[in-house]
Formats: C-alpha cells, sequence, structure tokens
C-alpha cells in the first residue's frame, strides 16, 4: 500500500519539478525530476534486474554452503599436472617454466624463440 502511494507522488512530483524550472530557474531540481520519471518509465526493468541479482547471490551462496559441507576438496587440474613429475611436459608447458622453446639438441646453446 505505502509502495503504491510512493509510486503516485513520484508521478506528481516529477513533472512539478520540471516545471518549476519556469519559477525557480534551478536546474538541479530539474534534474532530479528527469531522473524520478526516468525511474517510473523504468521502474518494471529495474525490478526485474534487482530480482535476477538477487537469485544469482541466493544461489551462489547457496552453492557456498554446500561445498563447504561436502568433503571433498577441489583441486586446480592444472597444478595436478604440473606437479607430476613422472608425468611427461608438453610443449606448451616447457615454453612457461623455461621462458623459451627449447631446441632438439641438448648440447644446442641458443635460446632465441
Amino acid at each position: 500500500m505505502k509502495r503504491i502511494k510512493l509510486d503516485h507522488a513520484i508521478e506528481y512530483l516529477s513533472p512539478t519539478l520540471i516545471l518549476s524550472y519556469f519559477f525557480i530557474h534551478n536546474i538541479l531540481l530539474v534534474l532530479i525530476g528527469i531522473s524520478f520519471s526516468l525511474y517510473l518509465i523504468n521502474i518494471n526493468f529495474i525490478n526485474r534486474i534487482i530480482k535476477s541479482i538477487y537469485k544469482k547471490l541466493v544461489t551462489k551462496k547457496d552453492s557456498l554452503k554446500v561445498n563447504v559441507n561436502d568433503t571433498e576438496t577441489k583441486t586446480n587440474p592444472i597444478n595436478d599436472s604440473s606437479n607430476k613429475e613422472d608425468a611427461k611436459l608438453t610443449l606448451v608447458e616447457t615454453i612457461e617454466e623455461l621462458g623459451f622453446i627449447p631446441a632438439l639438441k641438448k648440447n644446442d646453446e641458443s635460446n632465441a624463440a
């Protein structure tokens, strides 16, 4: 009920503030009136955005609570593969670690890419 009364008050207040420029000559009141008008025009769109953000935050909090209660620990697959000393490194991992493209011959001393 209060929401409806507030919307009606803003509906009458916004044109009043805009028309007040002719009497008071204050541009700040006009800008406030325009912002109220834009709010009233887009109120459904704004409410949908707020609801979707709220839903995303609630689901994110729920998923965090589930993850905390789980006994499984999540590990980063990139770190797992690079920590394995038995596995042979790929060319990309070798370049990341060494900083250059290694030569085929081990005796070659040129490190140019």
